[in-house]
């Protein structure tokens, strides 16, 4: 019997609506073979597949001339174009319009029913939906990425812009400064250059400077032949003697008389209006008011769950609170020994480092050699660049300022002595507010303010040295003064997240005071013996602590949480973290004098 190898349907009426195409395997030996399944679902899909959008029919009508289906929002996307009548898309044989429209057109139940009934038809509605759902949110979240990257990229152009422009009002404020201040001294050099010679000055002053002396000379020659000579001698010299004392009292008269009238003419010398400068130093030398608008707090919380996101806000010396990625850090590897700086490895004689900082521009650190009185310069990775030396003064600690200066404190004076990286002197300047306040200690915090210590040394007292903790701002004004009533020997502070932490061996803690210099607690209190230095992790929020007494390097979180403790064999005297808070830079005590080692942190 011969297979058919198409199947068409017509309805009661004998209206054909569907013709397709039979799939069979051949007949083996005994009976004919069946179709698998999967070809059943093959032959399924095709049918049940719109021709125009190739996806499952939705709302599918038979077209009558061809009794094709097509879904009905295809053909009305057809019929836009030709109004009267339709053609087909895959035979191309032409169905007029109903009166009703497309909608009128009968819609083919039995593909309906054989869609619904198709073997995972659900399960793929389902992952499309899925897929729908998900490139809806893949496009709004590109969408929102590229609206932050506009949003980023706009905040910084205009903080580039404000900074600039406060550049080049500070640079425009300086020319003009040093312009007139040489014009000034110019001209009051020229005024007295034009009444006061110089040249004659001097002539005269050493003319009469050796008169003087030969006077004097004479005089006590004649005095000594007066007193011990005889008298026979005094007759006969009496009259060559009064003739060379006449002859200096003459000349004498005569440079007298010279020197009363020689720049006697007034000249009188004064600066005014000084009003308008006094009141811009009375400022802080303020460029302007800066004004810093970020989102509320509600809006942050709605933005990131409730996530509690630290508002930072930094300008003219303010005490505001430093923002800090507050996270776990792995310890395994810390205190893993990278570098050892001692008098081999950077070939300089009797190096005896006591204290070391780091310039957060450019990662170099600098060490001070308070014996030999010497500052040396290393890069980033620890190779000596050159060094110089101080000729004045009992040095005892060293930062780097945020202008990349270096910073060395003289005790002696208590004075900071301002070098540039080259060791050219810059400036020197901040005083105390009170005589018994002597400088011990410097830091430099994330906002470019002096965190100094006082406090007692040796056989030093109390009344001797008072025990406090003093903010300078950079322009060298006293901005608060605190701790005198709480601690007894501070040695090192930091400014970390809105908190003074200060490394006290007197009390054996580190001593925490508020941003306005609030005593609030004490950390470590009987875990540390005598603790002389501390530095700031402003990457992860943590205090590194150097205990002398231990000797020890113990690591805090800034509540007052233990970390981590590294047992040291020799004693750590400072310590400072390198430009990027992954290492330690750290100053020792040896066997053999003094080096710095270089150490894993994170």
């Amino acid at each position: 019997m011969e297979i058919p190898k198409s199947l068409e349907i017509f309805t009661p009426k004998g209206l054909l609506i569907m013709r397709t195409t039979l799939f069979f395997l051949r007949r083996d030996k005994n009976k004919m073979a069946t179709a698998t399944r999967n070809d059943v679902v093959a032959a399924v899909e095709l049918e049940i597949s719109c021709p125009i959008c190739l996806e499952d029919f939705e709302e599918p009508k038979c077209l009558p001339n061809c009794a094709h289906n097509v879904c009905q929002h295809c053909l009305e996307g057809m019929v836009r174009k030709k109004k009267d009548f339709i053609e087909c898309p895959e035979c191309r044989i032409e169905s007029a319009i109903p009166e009703g429209g497309i909608a009128a057109f009968p819609k083919n139940h039995l593909l309906v029913r054989l869609i619904e009934r198709t073997p995972g038809r659900k399960e793929k509605e389902a992952i499309k939906e899925a897929l729908k759902t998900c490139k809806v949110k893949l496009e709004g979240a590109e969408t929102a990425l590229k609206e932050m990257e506009d949003r980023y990229d706009t905040t910084r152009s205009k903080a580039q812009e404000i900074k600039q422009k406060i550049k080049s009002i500070a640079e425009n404020v300086i020319t003009k400064v040093r312009e007139h201040e040489s014009r000034i001294l110019d001209e009051i050099d020229q005024k007295l250059s034009q009444n006061r010679n110089e040249v004659t000055f001097e002539t005269h002053k050493s003319n009469v400077t050796e008169l003087c002396e030969n006077a004097t000379s004479c005089i006590q020659t004649i005095e000594d032949i007066m007193q011990n000579g005889e008298v026979s001698d005094l007759k006969d010299l009496k009259d060559a003697l009064i003739e060379e004392l006449n002859e200096f009292s003459e000349s004498l008269e005569s440079r007298k008389f010279w020197a009363n009238r020689e720049f006697t003419h007034p000249f009188d010398v004064s600066l005014s209006n000084t009003e308008s400068v006094d009141k811009f130093l009375r400022d802080d030398c303020s460029l302007g008011n800066l004004s810093i608008t970020m989102a509320s707090d509600v809006d942050l919380d709605s933005a990131t769950g409730g996530e509690e996101i630290p508002v930072v806000s930094v300008f003219s010396g303010a005490c505001f609170v430093t923002p800090v990625d507050v996270r776990s850090i792995d310890f395994s590897n810390c205190g893993t020994l990278i570098q050892t700086v001692d008098n081999l490895t950077c070939g300089v004689q009797n190096f005896n480092p006591f204290s070391v900082a780091v310039a957060r521009n450019s990662g170099h650190f600098v060490a001070l050699d308070e014996e030999l009185k010497h500052v040396h310069i290393f890069n980033e990775e620890g190779e000596h660049l050159k060094r110089f030396r101080i000729m004045y003064g009992d040095l005892w600690d060293i930062g780097v300022s945020d202008d990349n200066e270096i910073v060395v404190l003289n005790r002696e004076s208590n004075r900071l002595l301002h070098y540039d990286m080259n060791g050219n002197f810059k400036k020197k300047f901040v005083t105390p507010p009170r005589q018994n306040v002597k400088f011990t200690s410097i830091s430099v915090d994330v906002h470019g303010r002096f965190v100094i210590t006082s406090g007692p040394c040796y056989e030093e007292t109390r009344e001797d040295t008072e025990p406090c903790i003093l903010v300078y701002h950079q322009s060298g004004k006293l901005s608060m003064v605190f701790g005198d009533e709480i601690l007894l020997s501070p040695q090192k502070a930091v400014f970390l997240n809105g908190k003074f932490f200060v490394a006290d061996s007197g009390i054996e803690s580190l001593v925490v005071f508020d941003k306005s210099g609030n005593f609030v607690k004490e950390i470590a209190k009987g875990c540390l013996e005598h603790p002389c230095s501390v530095a700031a992790d402003y990457t992860h929020g943590n205090l590194v602590v150097c205990d002398r007494g231990n000797p020890a390097i113990y690591i805090y979180s800034q509540t007052g949480e233990f970390l981590h403790c590294l047992q040291m064999e020799n004693i750590p005297l400072q310590v400072a973290f390198t430009k990027n808070f992954e290492n330690l830079i750290i100053c020792f005590e040896v066997d053999y004098g003094k080096n710095i080692q270089m150490l894993t942190y994170s």
